[in-house]
């Protein structure tokens, strides 16, 4: 059975502040030990929890993320837009993909945006 939609709403919540508290160990509990993250999209993916610690170890702290919309949510799935500022006077416009897997772990993230976006 697929994680409710509730439960995927509160995760996305969680991966948000645990990004901007620059916790990555608690970022990468939120994902199941086989996930894969595709950040940016078109990069090489990240493999296996341990990988996507030591993404968001660089990651997480150095980004502020702000959700700009309410997540769509829908059979195991989401997709949200956010606002990254990656320094005081620059942001990127994101939108994040998140699949869950039955335990309501998110199995796969993929981030749609590209270095030359604003």
């Amino acid at each position: 059975m697929a994680a409710s939609n509730d439960h995927i709403r509160q995760t996305i919540a969680r991966y948000v502040a645990f990004m901007n508290a620059g916790d990555a160990d608690a970022i990468a509990e939120l994902y199941a030990e086989d996930a894969t993250l595709e950040d940016p999209i078109g990069t090489k993916p990240t493999k296996g929890r341990e990988g996507i610690r030591a993404f968001y170890i660089a990651a997480a702290g150095a980004v502020k993320l702000e959700l700009t919309g309410n997540p769509r949510v829908a059979a195991g799935e989401a997709a949200f837009p956010m606002l990254a500022r990656v320094e005081p006077d620059r942001s990127i416009e994101i939108i994040d993909i998140m699949v869950f897997d039955d335990d309501g772990m998110i199995s796969s993230m993929r981030a749609f945006w590209s270095a030359d976006a604003s």
